[in-house]
């Protein structure tokens, strides 16, 4: 019964899409299907549905929505209007007027089970196959055929859609670093990295890029959001964290240190949790750090306007079953620079700490490609 009921429905769709329509509007105007639109304009978009086909489902749910897909049609958000049960689905299609448009990002009309709208474009930046997103709307009902079992969707309106440029290789700016940079020499995407849920205060956010096994993180510090805070701090604060980390949190007076100072991620950004760790500051492996200032471990950088730190070891490990020492099983280096352009900020780059086979050549080579694709 249920299914000759949606056969049914499917033969009565096709006759009626030639009359029913969606509409999408940008700024309050209509925009044709197939259309390009800026990105500065999306959040403004609005859609409107006329004449929709009066169809019966007793129980079930009808869905207006709005999906985000990359260049592979691979599917990136969506936001929906859901109406559930005969009585709300029969009001909303045959009493909803033609004029009323129902906005998608700026009202509550639609809800979203993902990221909000301002997430979702910044998060494209450097992703290559997000350099165009495709908006579809449609319109479907889904009739349900058991206890939270449902059939196939059924189109009740014809999808309309259309294109929006995020970003180009020449001029890319990333929001969480507030930097442009040209991209044309990075052909790897660049992900947005974050160190816990967005809605802590101490969640910091900014990227990541996967290159040969490597991952390298890219972050801005506020100097506003933490007092005190400068690029001789930022590497102080650092070098001190993976001492502790390398030796047992057992540390030499000369390199106690108070990390409620500034209370920075970086258990998170480097993954300081794996069996890795750096050679250079561990007192069995490298036995004259324990008397040296750990500040000598680096080696002061410039790359135009940023000036700062950058700090190079290999990794060890010690193996579970042996307990043997094994030495550069990978390779770890960080820059603290200062930020071109904006002064509260402060750059970071470094590599997760891990087993890799990348060399200590090729980390600092693939890490300065980003420094000098900065513009300054």
């Amino acid at each position: 019964m249920k299914i000759n009921r949606l056969l049914l429905l499917v033969s009565l769709l096709s006759f009626a899409f030639s009359q029913a329509q969606l509409s999408a509007f940008i700024n309050g105007k209509e925009v044709k299907s197939g259309a390009t639109i800026s990105k500065k304009d999306l959040a403004t978009l609005q859609v409107s549905f006329k004449k929709p086909k009066a169809v019966t489902v007793y129980s079930g749910y009808t869905n207006l929505y709005v999906e985000f897909s990359d260049n592979s049609n691979t599917y990136i958000n969506s936001w929906s209007f859901q109406k559930d049960g005969y009585t709300a689905m029969t009001d909303f299609m045959k009493n909803t007027p033609a004029t009323k448009k129902f906005s998608v990002f700026e009202g509550k009309d639609f809800l979203t089970r993902g990221n909000k709208l301002e997430w979702i474009l910044n998060g494209a930046n450097g992703v290559e196959k997000q350099k165009t997103i495709k908006v579809e709307i449609g319109f479907w009902v889904r009739e349900e055929t058991g206890y939270k079992e449902y059939g196939p969707k059924v189109q009740l309106l014809e999808p309309i859609f259309f294109y929006v440029p995020i970003w180009e290789a020449k001029n890319l700016y990333l929001a969480y670093l507030d930097v442009t940079i040209d991209k044309t020499n990075i052909k790897e995407d660049i992900n947005t990295s974050q160190t816990g849920s967005t809605d802590r205060s101490d969640t910091e956010v900014g990227y990541q890029i996967h290159k040969n096994q490597e991952t390298y993180k890219i972050y801005a510090f506020e100097k506003s959001s933490h007092p005190g805070l400068t690029v001789d701090e930022l590497a102080k604060d650092f070098i001190h964290r993976v001492t502790y980390h390398s030796n047992n949190d057992k540390v030499k007076k000369i390199h106690e240190y108070d990390f409620e100072k500034y209370n920075l991620p970086w258990y998170h950004i480097c993954v300081l949790f794996r069996d890795e760790q750096i050679q250079n500051v561990d007192y069995f492996i490298t036995k004259d750090v324990k008397s040296k200032d750990l500040m000598s471990l680096y080696e002061k950088v410039e790359f135009g306007k940023m000036k700062g730190y950058t700090f190079q070891s290999g990794l060890y490990n010690t193996g579970r079953q042996d307990g043997k020492t094994y030495k550069d099983v990978g390779q770890f280096r960080i820059y603290i620079l200062n930020h071109p352009t904006n002064p509260d900020l402060i750059l970071m780059v470094c590599n997760e700490i891990g087993r890799g086979t990348e060399t200590a050549q090729a980390i600092d080579a693939n890490m300065q490609t980003f420094l000098k694709s900065i513009k300054q």
